[in-house]
């Protein structure tokens, strides 16, 4: 699916989804940390197989999953920090029209 500014959109199909994805979820609903980072870093690496340049983690949880230096995480954007950024800087844009 193609959206505005040349991004494409890319899911995870339905085996990441059934294997890796709901597993995870799954595994840290049970506090299975080490089983839930593993199937993590498989949904991933599945979807930067894929081309995919960005994933966007939208659960704070998962993105906690991974320490903070790990190379997998430097792919990732968390959605929430993005927009406070983006909110950030429209409001300092909007104040030097002032």
């Amino acid at each position: 699916m193609r959206i505005s500014n040349g991004f494409e959109v890319v899911l995870p199909d339905k085996a990441t989804m059934e294997h890796t994805i709901i597993p995870a979820i799954e595994a840290l609903d049970r506090k299975d940390m080490t089983g839930a980072r593993n199937l993590l870093r498989i949904a991933l690496q599945v979807l930067l197989v894929r081309a995919v340049n960005t994933v966007i983690l939208a659960s704070d949880d998962m993105r906690d999953l991974l320490p903070q230096d790990d190379p997998l995480l430097k792919k990732c954007i968390d959605p929430m920090d993005a927009l406070a950024r983006s909110t950030i800087k429209w409001a300092q844009a909007a104040g030097k029209g002032k």
